[in-house]
């Protein structure tokens, strides 16, 4: 039923691990993007300098090489970790979360972060099936963006440190 319904996502599964064999037709965008993330090297030809742009979801599917060709791998890798770093971040605040809906809530919304980065990037590079999922923060398109800021907002809603939070907000005398 998959082939009839989307064709696409079946030629993509068809190339998975293949594309070099079918560079101009299923593998196109990530042999493209594989090499322009070994052409921009570790510190890239610089913004606007790169050729990625010009094929089609460089700028929403294909962020990670887009941004690894142009600023370097350096900077790609620092992406991944910021959004990593968020992740160690909810599991170290999980344990003092104010109830359990909020721990849930901000754990499942940084495995959702996280996951998405992954399957951006490692489909970039032909490691797991290409499937058109978005940076996080990074991508462009306007639901892509709305739902990484509300993702990020389950996980604010979490944080119990000191006045981080409007529900835990102390007053000038400390109590």
């Amino acid at each position: 039923a998959l082939r009839f319904l989307k064709p696409h996502v079946l030629s993509r599964f068809a190339s998975w691990r293949h594309v070099w064999e079918v560079p101009l037709e299923g593998g196109y965008q990530q042999t493209r993007a594989m090499m322009c993330i070994a052409s921009g090297g570790l510190l890239g030809l610089g913004g606007g300098n790169g050729w990625l742009k010009y094929v089609a979801a460089s700028d929403t599917d294909l962020v990670f090489a887009t941004v690894s060709e142009e600023w370097g791998l350096l900077i790609g890798v620092m992406m991944v970790l910021a959004v990593v770093c968020l992740g160690a971040f909810v599991v170290r605040a999980a344990p003092v979360g104010r109830s359990s809906f909020y721990t849930i809530g901000s754990c499942t919304a940084a495995s959702i972060l996280v996951i998405q980065t992954i399957l951006n990037c490692l489909g970039t590079l032909d490691i797991l099936p290409f499937t058109g999922v978005t940076f996080p923060f990074l991508s462009n398109g306007g639901t892509s963006m709305v739902g990484a800021w509300g993702l990020l907002a389950f996980v604010k809603a979490a944080d119990t440190r000191q006045n981080a939070s409007f529900a835990v907000r102390l007053n000038k005398k400390g109590a």
